[in-house]
Order: C-alpha cells, then sequence, then structure tokens
C-alpha cells in the first residue's frame, strides 16, 4: 500500500467534506482538514511540513490527500467548507521518499 493511502483513508474517516472551486474548471469535493492556525502553540512549520511563515493577522492552515494536488492549481482557486470560502495564500505537497503522501496550504477567508 502506498503511503499516501494511509493519510487518504484517515482523511476519508475523519476529515469534512470541502468543496474546490478551480478558476476554469469543474468543481469538485475533496474529504480534508480546515483548522484555524494557533501561533502561540503552533510548533515550528517545518516539523509539521508547513514551509511558510507565519504571521499574526490570522489564517486558516488545510490538510489533504494528495492525489488532489491544490498545490498544481492555485490559480484563483477557492475552498469551501460549511459555507465559508477560503482562498489559498500558500500550498505544496509533502513528499516521503519521492511521493506525495498530503498537501497542506496557508488559507485566508475570501472577501466577496
Amino acid at each position: 500500500m502506498k503511503k499516501s493511502a494511509y493519510l487518504k483513508d484517515m482523511f476519508q474517516k475523519y476529515g469534512n467534506d470541502i468543496t474546490v472551486y478551480p478558476k476554469y474548471k469543474q468543481a469538485y469535493r475533496v474529504r480534508g482538514l480546515i483548522q484555524p492556525l494557533s501561533y502561540k502553540k503552533l510548533p515550528v512549520s517545518n516539523e509539521i511540513g508547513v514551509p511558510f511563515d507565519h504571521t499574526d493577522d490570522g489564517g486558516y492552515l488545510y490538510l489533504g490527500p494528495a492525489e488532489r494536488r491544490l498545490d498544481l492549481e492555485l490559480e484563483e482557486l477557492r475552498l469551501e467548507q460549511d459555507g465559508v470560502l477560503y482562498q489559498i495564500t500558500k500550498s505544496r505537497a509533502v513528499f516521503l521518499q519521492n511521493e506525495p503522501v498530503y498537501v497542506c496550504a496557508v488559507l485566508q477567508k475570501a472577501v466577496g
């Protein structure tokens, strides 16, 4: 079994339905996690695979399956969970032994 399959199963079991709205493509759903970033208790970003500097203006962390490479579709990509629309600030796939195992992204609530 591929390494990413274990995480895909976890996202299916514990994740939420998230609708992805690419700019020029059909919307689709993924199972993933969107959580507020907690700056005071957030470990060093490299420890959890998030390669981004954080600021104090808030934000959200997305974790999702590697089969949907949101990091490759960034042009005006939006995510929606529970009626809240988000836009991706930065995103990347996390690899283990040259295999993408999950995608992480820093999100902001979308305006308009």
